[in-house]
């Protein structure tokens, strides 16, 4: 099975597991059958309803078959920006979408990467995709490439994760402080890390440590009850700690 290439924000390599394509594939047929579930048992509703009275103009039924399209159109997206990565398809199938560097897909990127859906083709109905996921280094469709993101194994990458603690990540035994870590982004953990190891290396004395904590306080709207440094090492843990365990 393809191996992916990961690096982390701490410059750590990760080699994951790339999800195969019959497990892209077998994912992308369940969300099919729940997309087109969905969309046949409204339409079978609104021809129902229809049947029963005759007041519909078409406005009135082009804006309630759009009410009902939408959203078998957008699901990809809509799981995948709520549901960290997956859709039911991906969660069944253990695999999941991340970035390159191990993080959490923006909603930029996860729009980008449902965009080119169109230029992907439907896995099975075109081979564009296919073939990408097949020939590139890690397994990645267009839109993957695109948007700089990747398709993974969830087991895999939830026990790498775990095992990262001694790179300042999570102890698989740590219990977490503050659940309002999960409110910053990845690229503020990601700061916030990048200045704790230039505070450990060069073990300056700055106000450096102290502002960022007010700040990263002000943020989260809590109050630290240790030392600026812990509390911003406490942060970042627990982070990772909801980001693992999710």
């Amino acid at each position: 099975m393809a191996q992916t290439n990961i690096i982390t924000g701490q410059y750590v390599r990760l080699n994951m597991t790339a999800a195969s394509v019959l497990s892209r594939i077998t994912a992308w047929i369940l969300d099919a059958v729940i997309m087109g579930t969905f969309a046949v048992l409204m339409y079978t509703l609104i021809f129902l309803i229809a049947l029963g009275s005759r007041t519909y103009s078409p406005a009135i039924m082009f804006f309630i078959i759009l009410f009902i399209t939408a959203p078998s159109l957008l699901y990809p997206f809509i799981c995948e920006k709520y549901f960290k990565g997956q859709t039911i398809g991906k969660r069944v199938m253990n695999i999941r979408v991340v970035n390159l560097d191990g993080s959490r897909p923006t909603t930029g990127q996860l729009l980008l990467r449902w965009l080119l859906l169109l230029v992907d083709g439907v896995m099975l109905g075109s081979s564009v995709g296919l073939l990408s996921i097949i020939f590139t280094r890690n397994s990645q469709r267009l839109g993957d490439l695109a948007a700089g993101t990747t398709v993974v194994r969830t087991r895999d990458y939830t026990s790498t994760n775990i095992r990262l603690y001694d790179f300042n990540y999570n102890d698989p035994n740590y219990r977490p402080f503050y659940r309002e870590a999960v409110n910053l982004t990845w690229r503020q953990v990601e700061t916030i890390a990048n200045v704790l190891h230039s505070y450990q290396v060069s073990n300056r004395r700055d106000s450096l440590i102290p502002a960022l904590a007010q700040k990263v306080q002000g943020i989260l709207g809590v109050r630290p009850v240790m030392p600026p440094a812990q509390f911003l090492q406490t942060i970042v843990n627990d982070y990772y700690y909801y980001d693992v365990k999710k």
